[in-house]
């Protein structure tokens, strides 16, 4: 039989906690026990679960069973049919732009599930995304593209090439004193272009349900949404006397 849940080793040396993943997006209340028979087993401490959000069963399950509901994660497509050209402010990331894009990217996404989650500490969201960044630019990602201000790297968005012709905006961030420019109007239709040069059909980016900024960004650049999914959180270091259920 299949484990219901998968460890996750890269999040679990981040954290310096185990922290594992329900491998389903449907929840019932015989897959809940077995699930959170197996985290005890394995000693986890935080196991994310992606719900289907428009299934009762499963939503009426997660919140009986102890898993809390910290974000909202929107999916949107664009059809690449029509050419993009990028804006030549726009270039690919350099070594000497590391530095800056961790201190942006420390600063830039709040709005994301961990944040709002207070068993994560915040420095360790902040590190979270630094590194999320460089290590986009080491090879995670196929391409890291970066809008200067004044000869400054002030914003950047990171691109995916994925099967099937489909290209994926990773991150996208721009630094807060060079918001309100367009910068990141050009950064999504840089990676648009990106994605056209390379024989992409279709475009995604996953944001947050509380991020309205980013919803508008994406659709003024003709993204619309695709799905909508629930991320869950169910920890297991519950007070000294209190059922972890």
């Amino acid at each position: 039989m299949t484990e219901c849940c998968e460890f996750l080793e890269w999040d679990s040396a981040f954290f310096g906690f185990p922290v594992a993943r329900l491998r389903t997006h449907l929840l019932n209340a015989e897959l809940a026990e077995r699930c959170i028979a197996w985290c005890l087993r394995h000693g986890i401490r935080c196991l994310y679960f992606l719900a289907a959000c428009e299934d009762i069963e499963t939503t009426d399950t997660a919140a009986r069973f102890g898993f809390r509901l910290v974000d909202i994660r929107m999916t949107l497509e664009h059809d690449l049919r029509v050419a993009r050209r990028s804006s030549p402010a726009i270039r690919p990331c350099r070594e000497e732009d590391v530095g800056i894009l961790r201190r942006i990217a420390a600063e830039t996404h709040q709005d994301s599930r961990f944040y709002h989650d207070t068993h994560f500490p915040r420095e360790r969201c902040d590190e979270l995304y630094a590194t999320w960044i460089e290590r986009s630019f080491r090879g995670y990602a196929d391409a890291v593209l970066v809008a200067e201000r004044d000869g400054t790297p002030a914003g950047y968005v990171t691109c995916h090439l994925d099967p099937a012709a489909v290209g994926r905006i990773g991150l996208l961030g721009v630094a807060a004193e060079a918001r309100g420019q367009g910068l990141g109007g050009e950064l999504v239709e840089a990676a648009l272009a990106y994605f056209c040069e390379h024989g992409m059909t279709r475009a995604t980016v996953v944001t947050q349900g509380r991020n309205v900024a980013a919803q508008r960004l994406y659709q003024k650049h003709g993204f619309r949404t695709r799905s909508v999914e629930f991320w869950y959180h169910k920890w297991f270091d519950a007070p000294e006397g209190q059922s972890a259920l």
